[in-house]
């Protein structure tokens, strides 16, 4: 029984006799001392154990899993003996003999000689289908190349057949593969020859491809071509700029001139803005008439008005201006135009600031009031709270989404030459100290001191309806337009006495406001229901399934 030895050849795992192995090590050693001093002999050796693993594959089975001494003399046959390739052969055997290998060699590799098919990594134009192709066939692979061509644009299914060979037939790497595609014998002396072959090829082309580029004709002509890519490339990026450039010029003159007439209209009123706009309840008013709501009396508005044009219009001026000096590639500039243009937008942003100060010195102080609103007494214990319904309104479940201009905490309803209706006052709950029904008005508004915004507070006018047991409540208050639009607000807080009822209407989800109840009930799930104001505080009468509706953590706010 021989021994055997596990070996990796080209990435190959072997097991191999002990006697055929030292054979092998030395066959390949006797090969690797002959291409030592050639410049390919890393590739040379690579390519030649890739054969010998490819060959030695053949060899062994699930049977027969060891390489025997024959199966490496069997593969040197066809190889080639190192030493008849270094040239030593013909001092040390007999003619006889060597007769007798050449025959044994000629023979082995008659019967196992094949050509294979390979895309050619040499000569392609693609993948090297056509060229692996016509090496197999012996043909030229152009008539292949044409074959191809016509299929592109004629059958058009060329070119998916091209992708399926391309896919399926391999590519030849290394030098033992490509001696198969073009059906050359795959030993020694063809491998060798063929990599010397290859980095001689190389080195030819290197050099003269150095002395092409080393000629003064070819550094002249490489300079001027480079010349003109660069030139040809910078007017093409300038030309590709320009036109960018113009298309954006043109972009901002529009948006410029839009924006223009946009603020102009809104100030001297040709254009208008919907406050409101349920079905014939929309209120329409430019940002002129919006500034006398809003602006002190002592300040004049066409001062605010002339502010607001310089400091928005002469930017959008001056986009123009710039737009259409760049589309006509008008290169004239006139600091006249340029400094008047300055000096004006200073001016504005002067009197923008001046009018601000102004308008914010209105807004110093806050003031607050209360007012006892008379309601009668129900002749029940129930007092019914239902809200008075506008004109304006849609009573809608998506009310509180519609569209509205809001001014701090409220909303504007509408506007006359008198008065602004606002809206809405919020209402609040709690215990009455007495056995009676109470409803109070807290007022707030703002001014340059506290007598004066304590004037606008009381000026404020809210008032409410009641017939029998019912209190229908205003969703508006009333501001004087000589008090002007200074954060006015009304707080309505009905008192209600301890084992007395309410009763909120759907409707009043529109003003009550964070009320503290026992049931912790938001304010919309507060409609519809009775309340009894207890000693702990205002608890549901019918609120059955409630607290599973409702979430008992902290209130809306």
């Amino acid at each position: 029984m021989n021994r055997t030895i596990t070996m990796n050849l080209s990435g190959t795992i072997f097991h191999i006799e002990e006697d055929a192995y030292d054979r092998l090590n030395k066959y390949l050693s006797t090969i690797k001392g002959y291409f030592k001093d050639s410049e390919g002999c890393d590739e040379i050796m690579s390519d030649i154990e890739a054969r010998i693993a490819e060959m030695l594959q053949g060899k062994v089975s699930a049977v027969k899993q060891a390489v025997l001494m024959e199966d490496i003399e069997s593969m040197i046959a066809v190889m080639g003996k190192a030493e008849d390739f270094a040239g030593e052969s013909e001092n040390s055997k007999s003619e006889s003999s060597a007769s007798h290998d050449n025959s044994e060699k000629t023979e082995y590799y008659a019967n196992n000689k094949r050509r294979r098919v390979f895309r050619d990594p040499d000569d392609k134009i693609i993948g090297g289908v056509c060229s692996g192709i016509a090496s197999y066939f012996d043909i030229d692979p152009i008539w292949l190349r044409a074959a191809f061509a016509v299929s592109f644009f004629v059958f058009g299914s060329g070119l998916l057949l091209y992708i399926i060979l391309m896919i399926i037939i391999p590519k030849a790497k290394t030098t033992a593969e490509k001696l198969e595609m073009r059906g050359e014998k795959v030993d020694i002396n063809n491998i060798g020859k063929a990599v010397n072959d290859e980095f001689e090829g190389f080195k030819t082309r290197m050099k003269d491809f150095g002395n092409e580029v080393k000629s003064p004709e070819n550094k002249r002509r490489v300079k001027s071509t480079i010349n003109s890519a660069v030139d040809f490339i910078g007017e093409l990026l300038y030309s590709i700029l320009k036109v960018v450039g113009k298309v954006t010029a043109s972009f901002l003159i529009i948006i410029a001139i839009l924006l223009m007439i946009g603020l102009l209209a809104a100030l001297f009123g040709w254009g208008t803005i919907s406050v409101f706009d349920t079905p014939g309840a929309a209120i329409h008013f430019s940002l002129y008439q919006l500034s006398t709501a809003v602006l002190p009396n002592d300040l004049p508005i066409p001062l605010a008005v002339i502010g607001l044009i310089l400091f928005l219009g002469i930017p959008l001026i001056s986009i123009i201006y710039g737009g259409v000096k760049y589309l006509f590639d008008i290169k004239q500039k006139n600091k006249i135009v340029k400094y008047t243009a300055n000096i004006l937008w200073l001016s504005g942003l002067v009197l923008i600031i001046y009018t601000g100060l102004q308008l914010g010195a209105d807004f110093s102080e806050q003031a607050n009031t209360k007012q006892n609103i008379s309601i009668i007494q129900p002749k029940g214990n129930t007092l019914y709270l239902d809200l008075k319904p506008l004109s304006e309104d849609d009573f809608s479940l998506n009310y509180q989404h519609r569209r509205k201009i809001h001014f701090g905490g409220w909303t504007m309803i509408s506007k006359d030459e008198n008065k602004f209706r606002l809206g809405y006052p919020t209402l609040n709950i709690a215990a009455s100290p007495t056995d009676n029904f109470e409803l109070i008005a807290g007022k707030s508004a703002q001014g340059f001191n506290n007598k004066e915004a304590g004037y606008r507070a009381k000026n404020i006018n809210y008032s409410v309806t009641q017939i029998d047991s019912t209190i229908n409540f205003n969703s508006y208050f009333d501001v004087e337009s000589a008090d002007k639009l200074r954060a006015q607000n009304v707080k309505l807080v009905l008192k209600v006495p301890v084992n007395k009822m309410i009763f909120l209407s759907k409707s009043m989800e529109k003003i009550i406001f964070d009320i503290d109840n026992l049931n912790d009930a938001f304010d919309n799930d507060m409609v519809n229901r009775r309340w009894i104001m207890t000693k702990q505080g205002l608890e549901c009468v019918d609120c059955d399934g409630l607290e599973n509706a409702a979430v008992p953590a902290k209130k809306r706010e």
